[in-house]
């Protein structure tokens, strides 16, 4: 390498390994379903497919607080299986973060309640303190009740964003 064109190697160099650095966005989010309509599929007993959506309160880490609304679809038999959630969460400061979860409902008893949620989060978008922010991470929580009306949902989040 021709040595007069290293500081200006460097000069662009450090910059990108700035910005290129992941951090972890932590937060715990609660949250009550407002409403639930569902398919019964005849195959088996119990099997629903569904869409619901709720509304709720999350909290960061850091002490930030903000509102959240959820829209899911699934594909239960008992409570159990698969679902695709999005959350929207919105800042007391306007800014939106959108998350894309994809995971799984298990351990739910034989009338549906109890279940406990695993799964893989994606940052779909955000806005304000949140723009061109992503990254991917895992959710997990609970539901106490069967997937109903007034049902309360917890999660948490772990997400490494980039």
């Amino acid at each position: 390498m021709n040595l007069k064109y290293f500081p200006l190697f460097i000069f662009f160099l450090i910059p990108l390994s700035v910005f290129s650095q992941s951090k972890s966005l932590n937060f715990d989010l609660k949250y009550e379903v407002t409403s639930n309509d569902f398919l019964l599929v005849a195959d088996t007993a119990d099997h629903k497919m569904g869409k619901a959506e709720g509304i709720g309160s999350v909290i960061f880490n850091d002490g930030t607080q903000g509102t959240v609304k959820v829209y899911f679809i699934y594909d239960y038999v008992k409570g159990n299986g698969d679902f695709i959630e999005y959350y929207d969460i919105t800042l007391s400061d306007g800014s939106l973060l959108t998350i894309q979860a994809k995971g799984q409902s298990i351990g739910a008893s034989s009338d549906g309640t109890a279940p406990l949620f695993t799964g893989t989060v994606t940052i779909t978008g955000g806005n304000g303190k949140y723009e061109g922010v992503y990254g991917t991470g895992s959710v997990s929580g609970n539901r106490n009740e069967s997937l109903i009306s007034g049902a309360k949902v917890k999660l948490s989040f772990n997400i490494t964003t980039r």
